[in-house]
C-alpha cells in the first residue's frame, strides 16, 4: 500500500491551514498521509521522502501495512481474542439463519439501521447479502460488547491486587489511545485491548490505574508504575507495535 514494486512511495497529500510543518502519518487502512502547509512546494517532497524512507518502512512494518498489490483482507475468517484465549469463526449466512439463532445466541448485535448479527457457539454470524462496511460495523459493535463484558472485571481484579481504587470504567473504541484516566478517577479502556497479548493488557490496566495516583507522565509516575510492573518500560516499548495484533476491521 505504500512501497510500489519499483521502490517509489505511494502517499496521500493533504494541505492544511493549521499545519506549520510537514507531518507524515502511517495507518493500516490509509497508508502514508502527508500533511503540509498551504504554501508547501510539492517539488520538495522527493527529498523529504528519501530522508524519511527508513522511518516510513519501519512504521509500515510495525503496523503490518499491506504492500501494493497485496490483497487487503479487512474481515478475517477468524478473530482471536488473545486476552480471553478464545477464537471466533466469522461466517456469512442468510438473515433467516441469523434470526433462528437469536433465541440462544451468546450476543445479539444490531446496528442503528437494524442490521443483525449474532455470536453463537464460537461463531460470529454476519448477513451474507450485506456490504463490507456494514459487516465491519457489526464486528466493531461486537468487539465493544465483548469489551464491556470482560474488561471491567479484569480492571477490578488488577485494581484489587495493587490496592488502587477507581471511580468507574468506560469501554469504547478509542481512535488513538489504549486507555485514559480522568482526574476524577474514571478509566476509559479501548475494546481492542482484548486482542492484545495478556501481558500487554495487564500493562495497560496498570498504566491507567497508576494515573489515579499520578495524573501525569512525570518521573514520579513512571517510578510508581514500575513498582506495580517492574517491566513497565519494556512493555511500554512493546506497545509501539501493538497494532500488529489488531485485524484491519478493527483498525478503521
Amino acid at each position: 500500500m505504500i512501497f510500489r514494486e519499483d521502490g517509489t512511495i505511494q502517499y496521500t497529500l493533504k494541505r492544511s491551514k493549521r499545519a506549520k510543518h510537514v507531518r507524515l502519518h502511517v495507518t493500516r487502512t490509509k497508508g502514508l498521509e502527508i500533511v503540509v502547509p498551504h504554501s508547501f512546494n510539492k517539488a520538495w517532497l522527493p527529498s523529504i521522502l528519501e530522508k524519511r524512507a527508513d522511518w516510513i518502512r519501519n512504521a509500515a512494518k510495525r503496523l503490518r501495512v499491506p504492500t501494493v498489490g497485496e490483497p487487503l483482507e479487512r474481515i478475517p475468517n477468524e478473530i482471536f481474542l488473545t486476552a480471553l484465549n478464545s477464537t471466533y469463526t466469522v461466517k456469512y449466512v442468510t438473515d433467516e439463519r441469523i434470526n433462528k439463532r437469536v433465541v440462544d445466541a451468546q450476543k445479539i448485535i444490531r446496528t442503528a439501521t437494524g442490521l443483525l448479527s449474532v455470536e453463537f457457539g464460537g461463531q460470529i454470524l454476519l448477513p451474507e447479502d450485506t456490504c463490507e462496511a456494514d459487516c465491519i460495523e457489526l464486528l466493531r459493535l461486537w468487539l465493544i460488547r465483548s469489551g464491556r463484558e470482560y474488561l471491567p472485571e479484569f480492571l477490578e481484579e488488577v485494581a484489587a491486587q495493587v490496592g488502587i481504587e477507581f471511580k468507574k470504567v468506560q469501554i469504547r473504541l478509542q481512535k488513538g489511545r489504549w486507555g485514559s484516566c480522568s482526574t476524577r478517577g474514571t478509566i476509559s479502556l479501548n475494546a481492542r485491548l482484548l486482542l492484545l497479548p495478556q501481558h500487554l493488557l495487564q500493562y495497560i490496566l496498570l498504566h491507567e490505574l497508576a494515573h489515579v495516583r499520578h495524573p501525569n507522565h512525570s518521573q514520579a509516575y513512571w517510578n510508581f508504575l514500575q513498582t506495580l510492573d517492574p517491566n513497565a518500560l519494556q512493555h511500554d516499548a512493546e506497545m509501539r507495535d501493538a497494532w500488529q495484533h489488531i485485524p484491519l476491521c478493527f483498525s478503521m
